[in-house]
């Protein structure tokens, strides 16, 4: 299993190394240990989780902040062949799992929105 030390190490943000590492404790749990990896996005400047067999991509975010519409897009047009997976993290260490998919996706307008304000599609 992974530690902490290897999201730092992937990561220059704190917080993005520690959420990626809450997530991937939580996937480790159900996945295949060597399925998942961390992994630096440069040209999006975010931290993921892979699941390289399953072509699954796990994207952490702080249940706080806002959710960037733009990074997911660029993100889907970058992994086409991947499953996206946006995993908020509570500050009890709950984690929600919602998949994103294209065609849900396109409604959406291309800007950031607080998840207070905006509905996720559903499951």
């Amino acid at each position: 299993m992974l530690q902490l030390s290897d999201f730092r190490t992937a990561c220059p943000n704190a917080l993005s190394a520690a959420l990626a590492h809450e997530v991937y404790k939580d996937l480790w749990k159900d996945d295949k240990p060597n399925n998942l990896k961390p992994l630096y996005d440069d040209e999006l400047k975010d931290l993921l989780i892979s699941a390289e067999e399953d072509k699954k991509i796990y994207l952490p975010v702080l249940y706080t902040k806002d959710i960037d519409f733009k990074l997911i897009q660029k993100l889907q047009k970058k992994l086409s062949r991947s499953s996206i997976f946006l995993a908020i993290v509570d500050n009890t260490g709950n984690i929600l799992y919602y998949e994103i998919r294209q065609e849900e996706f396109d409604d959406q307008p291309s800007t950031s929105a607080s998840t207070s304000k905006r509905k996720l599609p559903p499951d």
